[in-house]
């Protein structure tokens, strides 16, 4: 069952053939030019292209000091790399469940899944629908860990006027 829908246009389509059929297949320009257009779109100072958005998630729990003994609190629905990046580095994962209507982490449960090893709260925005940003951030704020937000599912939505992906 689709749990959303891509939009992928033949510009879109045009864009990947001229990127095979370039002299680059890793790295290089389209990738220093999607990087400034991602910035761009999301008013966020600097975008980092990585092979994969299990690798962002590994590369922002490192950033963010998560290790061995640590755990992270997420959704208990999203895709497996949200707890196999925090697994990579030794963390144990702590799942809160999510709200019916979007599919996106209950706050009000995240709470009670905080011990003393929490490290971070991972926000998932889910299917276009961007997690509740303000209310994660606000417990994270208060209970002393970071708030890591996963934008992948939203990238060109939008949380209260502004883009999700740099907030």
């Amino acid at each position: 069952m689709p749990y959303g829908r891509q939009s992928v246009c033949e510009a879109d389509i045009a864009a990947v053939v001229g990127a095979l059929k370039s002299d680059w297949l890793t790295q290089g320009p389209a990738i220093e030019l999607f990087e400034k257009k991602l910035a761009e779109a999301t008013g966020a100072q600097y975008a980092v292209a990585l092979n994969s958005g299990t690798a962002a998630l590994h590369a922002a729990y490192f950033a963010s000091g998560i290790g061995g003994g640590d755990e992270i609190v997420t959704a208990g629905i999203t895709f497996a790399a949200t707890a196999n990046a925090a697994l990579y580095l030794g963390a144990t994962v702590r799942f809160a469940d999510v709200l019916p209507g979007s599919g996106n982490i209950d706050p009000e449960l995240v709470e009670a899944q905080i011990t003393p090893r929490t490290k971070a709260i991972v926000g998932i925005d889910f299917a276009g629908h961007p997690c509740d940003i303000d209310g994660l951030a606000s417990i994270a704020r208060r209970r002393g860990v970071k708030f890591i937000q996963d934008s992948a599912h939203a990238l060109g939505a939008m949380y209260k006027g502004s883009p999700v992906g740099a907030l």
